[in-house]
């Protein structure tokens, strides 16, 4: 047996090509230790650039933060922080941390109460969006259950109060960026800086080429508007890509196309692979939110291939909205409120849409001639 493993570790130094006893010459020049305390200086030197505004009043409902700025390379990363007590001590308790780490591309929000932090949230609506040397604009809306954050006009997370919460602030402040400024204001709607929503088209049938003037690029997580809902007898067509390690996503029809204030939803279409992504199907949830959530209807019904290209349709039916994905229904709600209400639509998740219209639905699954 030891001659075994002696011929094997031979084999393995041979195809590797790798000498006993030396160190390739880059290993030996690159000095770890000193790349290491780089680092640290450069977080402590991105706690000493900060800029702290002081609230002349309290946060409430509807107060919105602009916070503008631009990354530098010798600063790895910035922050932005919601407190009360002492600003310049680093002591005091801080109630929304929104900390950008730029080397590890994603954001960490967390809350800090005598001096322990509490658990870190990285999840978000959208990709990373922030790079070195690009200037960007950060909006926070204070609601009253969360703070909503936007860059550069397009929602990017939200955060769930926690003790002590933001209207017991008393600055605001931003660290690690060394042009920074703050502006702090109310608003009626956020994000205040996004642009104009996309308008559904329509379409003769579902078959139909789409037109010229339709959009040629659909965001994820995207908010579009239906200038006339969903008429009557008319579906509307979602064609788009599934993310290969899908999780989870949403379709909903509201009454505005706009994260806040929220939006009723008529219907809420939610697909749930999560842990139970090995099944054959995955869970469908319907629901609808008036100022709360309803009585929810759950099937597991959809069989999706994650990855892959998947047509959903949602028809306006006689009482209530029906479900399809790839022509096999996967769920009905009942109306409960009148359709004739929905004037956007709304995506979150796992589903990245090609192409959105209306066109007249038949009698499902049977398409136009």
């Amino acid at each position: 047996m030891p001659s075994e493993v002696s011929c094997c570790m031979n084999c393995m130094k041979m195809d590797l090509d790798v000498q006993e006893g030396t160190i390739p010459r880059d290993f030996i020049e690159y000095d770890f230790a000193e790349d290491a305390l780089d680092f640290e200086t450069q977080l402590a030197e991105a706690r000493d650039v900060k800029f702290t505004q002081v609230l002349s009043e309290p946060l409430s409902l509807g107060s919105h933060i602009v916070c503008t700025g631009t990354p530098s390379d010798d600063l790895p990363w910035f922050a932005v922080n919601i407190g009360m007590g002492d600003p310049d001590s680093g002591r005091g308790d801080i109630a929304v941390h929104f900390n950008v780490r730029l080397p590890q591309w994603y954001v960490v929000r967390n809350t800090r109460r005598h001096d322990k932090w509490g658990t870190e949230e990285t999840t978000a609506f959208r990709l990373f969006p922030f790079k070195m040397d690009r200037p960007f604009t950060i909006e926070v809306l204070v609601d009253e259950k969360q703070t909503l954050w936007a860059v550069d006009g397009e929602h990017y997370c939200s955060y769930a109060h926690r003790q002590p919460n933001p209207f017991a602030a008393t600055w605001v402040q931003v660290a690690g960026v060394r042009n920074a400024t703050l502006n702090i204001n109310k608003t009626d709607i956020y994000p205040v800086m996004a642009p104009p929503p996309i308008e559904v088209p329509l379409r003769a049938f579902i078959d139909a080429i789409p037109e010229s003037s339709e959009p040629i690029y659909w965001r994820p997580n995207a908010l579009a508007t239906l200038s006339n809902g969903v008429p009557e007898g008319h579906q509307l067509v979602i064609h788009g890509r599934l993310r290969p390690l899908l999780h989870s996503f949403a379709i909903e029809l509201t009454d505005g196309a706009r994260e806040w204030p929220a939006p009723n939803v008529h219907l809420h279409v939610n697909v749930r692979a999560q842990i139970d992504s090995q099944l054959e199907r995955q869970l469908v949830v319907l629901n609808a939110w008036y100022g709360a959530w309803g009585p929810e209807r759950r099937q597991r019904t959809a069989r999706l291939v994650p990855g892959t290209q998947t047509t959903f349709r949602i028809i306006r039916a006689a009482g209530e909205w029906a479900v399809y994905a790839d022509d096999s229904m996967i769920g009905e709600l009942d109306y409960r409120a009148s359709p004739d209400g929905v004037t956007a639509l709304r995506f979150r998740g796992d589903l990245y849409p090609e192409q959105v219209f209306l066109c007249p639905a038949t009698n499902s699954p049977v398409r136009e001639e």
